[in-house]
């Protein structure tokens, strides 16, 4: 089981709680429940590598990473307003490395609901020697 580090504060609102638990949810690989997260439309950018659209494709995507286990998740904050959302934190891997990333969301209601879409921005922080 990964870590889970929340250095955000959540309590309170809808829209943060629900970033925060996809968030734990990618981090135990939980394809069923990350995909309860989106609408039937969902398009999610995943900048530089791919432009998913609709559940099918991005389940065929969360598959294709099961494969990589996380050991830790550190969330360093989460911000919402309106039909908006980001989250930014650092995902470590058990086979080494580590990624920095940033999902900027938008959601169907100003309530919460189902994520529309999300751009997901990782930069692997592992430094070469």
């Amino acid at each position: 089981m990964p870590r889970i580090s929340i250095q955000a504060d959540c309590d309170g609102a809808p829209k943060k709680q629900l970033l925060r638990d996809l968030n734990i949810a990618f981090a135990h690989a939980d394809v069923e429940s990350i995909l309860e997260f989106f609408s039937d439309d969902i398009r999610w950018q995943i900048m530089g590598e791919a432009d998913l659209r609709g559940k099918k494709a991005v389940r065929a995507a969360l598959e294709a990473m099961q494969e990589t286990v996380t050991s830790e998740l550190i969330i360093h904050s989460i911000i919402t307003q309106g039909r908006a959302g980001a989250v930014n934190g650092e995902i470590r891997m058990e086979r080494g490395g580590s990624v920095a990333f940033c999902d900027v969301c938008h959601f169907d209601s100003a309530d919460g609901g189902k994520i529309q879409s999300m751009m997901s921005y990782a930069v692997d922080t592992e430094k070469e020697d």
